[in-house]
C-alpha cells in the first residue's frame, strides 16, 4: 500500500507537467494545477500518517522511503506547493490580461513548475544518497528557467548566476557523498546499497577521517544551495528576479530540501566522525549566514531581496539550531524550517501583488498600501512581523526555542550572538514594510484602491493563517513529526 502511495504521489506531477506542456486553454491549465497539489497534498497526509504512527514507508526497497526528516520537507513542499501553485493561477493570470506573458509562456511556466515540485518531492522521498544528491540537483535544472520567466537581461544573469554556482556546489557535495560511500566500502563491502538505513546501520564503524571529509564537503557543497554563506551569492538575485510565485518555492521549499542534504549527511557522519566536530562547522556556517544576512538587510532598497537576505538569516538559525545539539533547539530547527516556508511564501506572495500593482521593486517607490490595496496590507503587516520573528507569531516561537535551548545549555555564546542579530534583523526587516502599509498614498490622501484577483489573495490567506496557529499550537501529529526529526539528528 504505501509502494503504491509512493509512487502515486511522485507520478501526479510528472502527469501534471505532461497535460500542462500539451494543453491550450489557460482554464485547463489552472484547473491541473489546482487538482494536481490537492491531489499531492491528499497523498503527503497520508503517508505522514503512516510515519507518524510509528512505519516507515518505502518502495523499491529502500530507493523512496520516508522518515520523520525526510517528513518535515514533504509537508512543506506539499503545501507550500499547494499555496504557490493557486497563487500561480492568480498571478499568471493577471500577467496574461496585462500581456505580460503569452499562452505559450504560460504553457511552460506550469509545466515547469510541476516538474519542479517533482523534484523536490522526490528529495523527500528519496532513501538513498545517490537519488537524494540527483534530485537536488535537479530541483536547479527545473527551476532556473523559471527565474529566466520574464526573459530580459537581468532575469537571465540572475539564472546563469544560479545555475553556475549551485551546480559547483552540487558537485562539491557530490564529492562529498563518494567520499562517503567509499567510507561505506570499508565496513560493508564493494558494492552496497547506498541507502540511509544500510549506512546508518553501521554508521560508527565508518573510518573518522572519512566521516569528517565527507560532511564538510557536502556541508559546504549543499551550503551553496541551502543559502549558507559565504555560498549564497546567487540568492538575492534569483529571488529579485523570479516571478514571486516561484519566489516562495525557491526560499521556503527548495533550501529546505538542500539542507536535508547536508542533515542527512550529518546524520550519518556524526557517529563516527564525533558529533560535536560537526556541529561547531554548523554552527560556524550559521552564524555566518546570520552576520552576512544582517548586514545586507540593513541597506536593501529592494523588497524582495530584502526577503531574499531573511532567507539567508533563517536557514543560518536552522544550522544554528542543529549546531547546538540540544535536543529543544533541534526541535526549534526543524519548527524553524516549517515556520519559515509558511512565512516566506505569505510574504512573496504578498509582495507579489505588490509588483503586480506597483511594477517596481523599490522599496521607496510602494507606499500607503493600507489605503491603497487594505487586503494585501492585511497580509503584509502580520507576515513581516511575523517573519522578523515578533510574538504571537510562529518564528517566534522556533526562535525562541532555538535560543532558550542554547543558554538552557549554558551555550551562552552563541545564544547571545543568535539573539543580537535576530534583534538587528528585527528592525531591518520591519521599519521598511512599515513606511510601506503606513506611508501616505500614492498621490496623497486620495489613493484609489487597487482590486487584486481572489485567486492571488487566498493562498495567501491560508498561508496567514498557518502563521497565526503554529503561533499558539503546534498540533500534536505536527510535534511528533518534528520531534522524530529532531532525534535523527541527536546521535
Amino acid at each position: 500500500m504505501s509502494q503504491t502511495l509512493i509512487l502515486l504521489l511522485l507520478a501526479v506531477p510528472l502527469v501534471a507537467a505532461a497535460v500542462s506542456w500539451l494543453a491550450r486553454p489557460p482554464v485547463v491549465l489552472y484547473a491541473v494545477a489546482a487538482v494536481a497539489q490537492v491531489v499531492v497534498l491528499a497523498l503527503a497526509l497520508t503517508l505522514l500518517a503512516q510515519v507518524v504512527g510509528g512505519a516507515e514507508p518505502h518502495a523499491f526497497g529502500h530507493w523512496l522511503a520516508l522518515d520523520h526528516l525526510g517528513g518535515v520537507v514533504l509537508l512543506i513542499v506539499a503545501t507550500v506547493g499547494l499555496t504557490s501553485s493557486v497563487y500561480s493561477i492568480g498571478y499568471l493570470h493577471h500577467e496574461l490580461t496585462e500581456r505580460a506573458v503569452r499562452g505559450e509562456e504560460l504553457r511552460r511556466y506550469f509545466a515547469l513548475l510541476h516538474l519542479f515540485l517533482f523534484t523536490m518531492l522526490l528529495s523527500a522521498l528519496a532513501g538513498n544518497l545517490g537519488l537524494l544528491w540527483t534530485a537536488i540537483a535537479g530541483t536547479t535544472i527545473a527551476s532556473a528557467p523559471l527565474v529566466d520567466f520574464y526573459g530580459s537581461r537581468e532575469p537571465l544573469e540572475a539564472a546563469w548566476k544560479y545555475i553556475v554556482l549551485t551546480t559547483a556546489g552540487s558537485m562539491v557535495a557530490l564529492v562529498g557523498y563518494l567520499v562517503l560511500y567509499q567510507a561505506g566500502v570499508h565496513v560493508l563491502g564493494i558494492s552496497y546499497d547506498f541507502s540511509f538505513s544500510a549506512l546508518s546501520a553501521v554508521a560508527p564503524r565508518l573510518p573518522a577521517a572519512a566521516a569528517v571529509t565527507a560532511f564538510l564537503l557536502v556541508l559546504v557543497g549543499f551550503g551553496a544551495k541551502a543559502g549558507l554563506a559565504p555560498m549564497h551569492t546567487w540568492l538575492p538575485d534569483a529571488h529579485s528576479q523570479a516571478p514571486s510565485p516561484i519566489c516562495a518555492l525557491l526560499s521556503g521549499v527548495e533550501l529546505n530540501c538542500a539542507m536535508l542534504g547536508i542533515l542527512r549527511a550529518f546524520a550519518l557522519t556524526a557517529p563516527a566522525a564525533g558529533a560535536e566536530r560537526l556541529r561547531l562547522a554548523l554552527l560556524a556556517f550559521g552564524v555566518l549566514s546570520m552576520l552576512v544576512a544582517v548586514v545586507f538587510l540593513v541597506s536593501q532598497q529592494d523588497f524582495k531581496r530584502l526577503l531574499a537576505y531573511s532567507s539567508i538569516e533563517q536557514m543560518g538559525l536552522v544550522a544554528v539550531g542543529v549546531g547546538t545539539g540540544v535536543p529543544l533547539a533541534v526541535f526549534g530547527a526543524m519548527l524553524q524550517m516549517v515556520n519559515h516556508a509558511f512565512g516566506k511564501s505569505l510574504m512573496f506572495f504578498a509582495t507579489g501583488n505588490l509588483l503586480l500593482r506597483f511594477r517596481t521593486r523599490a522599496i521607496g517607490s510602494v507606499t500607503g498600501l493600507v489605503r491603497d490595496m487594505p487586503a494585501t496590507a492585511i497580509l503584509l503587516v502580520p507576515g513581516v512581523l511575523a517573519l522578523a520573528g515578533a510574538p504571537p507569531f510562529n518564528v517566534f516561537v522556533s526562535e525562541f526555542a532555538i535560543v532558550s535551548g542554547a543558554a538552557a545549555a549554558h551555550q551562552l555564546a552563541p545564544a547571545l550572538i543568535v539573539a543580537a542579530l535576530l534583534v538587528v534583523g528585527f528592525l531591518a526587516l520591519v521599519w521598511p514594510f512599515n513606511r510601506m502599509a503606513f506611508g501616505a498614498a500614492p498621490g496623497g490622501a486620495g489613493g484609489h484602491r487597487a482590486t487584486v484577483n481572489p485567486m492571488a489573495l487566498l493562498p495567501a490567506y491560508l498561508s496567514l493563517t498557518v502563521v497565526v496557529g503554529l503561533g499558539f499550537w503546534v498540533p500534536s501529529p505536527l510535534q511528533a513529526l518534528l520531534s522524530g526529526a529532531a532525534r535523527t539528528l541527536t546521535p
